[in-house]
């Protein structure tokens, strides 16, 4: 045993300075921060206890929680790694090896590796089990890691009304064995169980021990206590928790911290942590409502994000301007919320306005009351796709037509236009006090006072086609097709136009944000791309970088970030680190 201790330590050692070596290469052109995603986070799956921090699992990714900030860490999505990052895709187990430093997780498809120390993740194993196995248990003991899996058609059997696995999952095990610092991981017919071996997974999944529950009173079956929740939540004694709905969501797994505290992790609800002293829950819920983001607003205080998330616990988000806190809004929650699937967002009139497929909603923080305009109300259509607002008025796109809202009724007016009801609206602008509609078949301009708008050739060096998006800046309207990209000026009537295959790769644009020194292009499938004005310079920006999926769909300034919305979540850039080379 002296022996085995002595070599762990030296194994850690040569690992440690081997860390620093690769820190010098890892992604050379960033800094761990400079990229942070977000998902929908409240899928958790897995939970384990470092010696200040509580580690989530989440099928978004990863979560910290540091236990003595009682606040979250940043989460992690993609993975800071030595050359290039690393996917988290889909986790569902996590294990904390406190006597290394290392945080290992299992996916679906992979073992990950994750330097606390060097803050650095690295790739241990691809492909290793088979594609229907299941990672159920991870065990570190002496100096090797153990890994063990079940068929994945096993695994949804084992449990019945309890948290707790049926107890003939062991039959079905195939274990790997490796080293406890390198992963090296290799198939084993060794099963005996050593004492030492520290296990999370189907494991660790038993019944709290009484010394555990700090004179609380345990129940059938895993000896959870009654916990009480707030905000309409309740909990049930077998670990699932119903919302005001009596929608349940179970829990996967369960942990109790040096302080008595007890971790639950729900299935679609996030994380509880309960004082079992009082038996008194918080209940934390975090990520976007659904991973397909096309629309942003970065509000005062909160950033406001969706897209079509409209499936089961799915919807529209608003978080705190941090992304630190969130709340996700569906269609139960009130009957004018007929459809989530949302195109834009706009602040008018001390409320937020969101474009639905089912009309135009507004929300007023105060007293959190919705209001919904249709049809009924003037507009041409229920489908509304861009929203802009100027001084006293709002004006709407729709899949028919171009209205209008002014002050202090609400009133909407139609704004008529042949044109612009055939080809329906795809975005709005406003530049000084010209309004820009874009639609299927180019773009219309016209004054915000007289309210008529005329069709407006592109530059000549694109073709007549559908104008995804048009940003602003000053007198500069830029706009995109999927030919390339353009600069209108407004004061003098200039154009000038850059072709996608020649100056993004070929690349289809698909969103557009124009800034004081650069403009940045959204692709349907490549990423994005940054236009340094002052040079003409082209930059390219995608998953090998650090963006969570190379389908982006918009992008908006956030301070010195970008916020980037993807086809598969959120990403936060911090372009504008000093020292940054790209």
């Amino acid at each position: 045993m002296l022996l085995q201790r002595f070599v762990l330590r030296l194994s850690l050692l040569f690992i440690l300075h081997s860390s620093s070596f690769l820190l010098l290469f890892a992604q050379p052109n960033y800094a761990p921060g400079d990229w942070t995603s977000y998902r929908d986070f409240r899928y958790a799956v897995a939970l384990d206890l470092g010696s200040r921090e509580l580690y989530v699992a989440t099928t978004g990714g990863i979560l910290t929680y540091q236990l003595f900030r009682n606040s979250w860490d940043d989460p992690m999505v993609v993975g800071y790694g030595f050359s290039e990052p690393v996917e988290i895709d889909d986790p569902v187990l996590l294990l904390m090896d406190q006597e290394t430093g290392y945080l290992w997780v299992a996916t679906r498809t992979q073992l990950l590796q994750y330097d606390v120390n060097a803050e650095q993740w690295r790739r241990v194993a691809k492909d290793l089990w088979g594609p229907t196995d299941r990672v159920v248990n991870l065990g570190v003991g002496a100096g090797s890691l153990y890994l063990e899996t079940i068929p994945g058609s096993l695994f949804s059997t084992l449990f019945s009304g309890s948290p707790l696995p049926n107890p003939n999952w062991p039959r079905y095990v195939t274990r790997y064995k490796g080293s406890r610092t390198f992963g090296s991981l290799m198939p084993t017919n060794d099963m005996e169980d050593d004492e030492q071996t520290r296990w999370r997974g189907l494991r660790s999944k038993v019944k709290l021990s009484n010394t555990e529950l700090f004179g609380a009173v345990g129940m059938q079956p895993a000896n959870f206590p009654m916990l009480y929740l707030a905000n309409g939540w309740t909990w049930t004694v077998e670990g699932t928790i119903l919302d005001k709905q009596l929608k349940g969501y179970p829990v996967t797994d369960w942990i109790v911290d040096q302080w008595g505290s007890l971790w639950t992790a729900q299935w679609g609800a996030g994380i509880i942590k309960a004082d079992l002293r009082t038996q008194q829950a918080k209940h934390f819920t975090l990520g976007t409502a659904g991973n397909d983001l096309r629309a942003l607003l970065v509000d005062r205080n909160a950033v406001w994000m969706g897209g079509s998330n409209t499936g089961e616990n799915q919807g529209f988000t608003r978080s705190s301007g941090t992304l630190k806190s969130w709340q996700s809004y569906a269609t139960r929650d009130d009957s004018r919320i007929r459809s989530t699937e949302v195109y834009d967002f706009a602040r008018f009139d001390g409320r937020i306005w969101i474009a639905t497929n089912e009309g135009l909603l507004s929300y007023q923080e105060k007293g959190e009351r919705w209001e919904r305009f249709g049809v009924s109300k003037n507009l041409h259509s229920e489908e509304i796709r861009a929203l802009v607002s100027a001084d006293s008025e709002l004006w709407i796109g729709t899949t028919r037509g171009l209205a209008v809202m002014t002050l202090p009724t609400h009133e909407i007016w139609r704004i008529p236009n042949e044109g612009i009801e055939l080809s329906g609206v795809l975005d709005l602008a406003i530049s000084v006090d010209t309004i820009y509609a874009s639609t299927s078949a180019g773009w219309f301009k016209g004054r915000t006072k007289e309210r008529l708008l005329t069709y407006a050739p592109l530059d000549p060096g694109l073709l007549a086609a559908a104008v995804p998006e048009i940003s602003v800046l000053d007198s500069e309207v830029w706009a995109i097709t999927s030919q390339g990209v353009m600069v209108y000026d407004n004061k003098t009537g200039n154009s000038k136009s850059w072709f996608a295959a020649t100056w993004l790769n070929g690349a289809t644009p698909s969103c557009i944000l124009a800034s004081n020194q650069f403009v940045w292009v959204g692709t349907t499938a490549s990423g994005f791309y940054r236009y340094k004005k002052s040079s003409g310079e082209w930059i390219a920006y995608n998953k090998k970088d650090g963006l969570v999926d190379n389908r982006v769909q918009v992008i908006r300034e956030d301070g010195d970030d970008l916020l980037i919305g993807t086809a598969n979540g959120l990403t936060r850039f911090y372009w504008n680190r000093p020292g940054a080379t790209k």
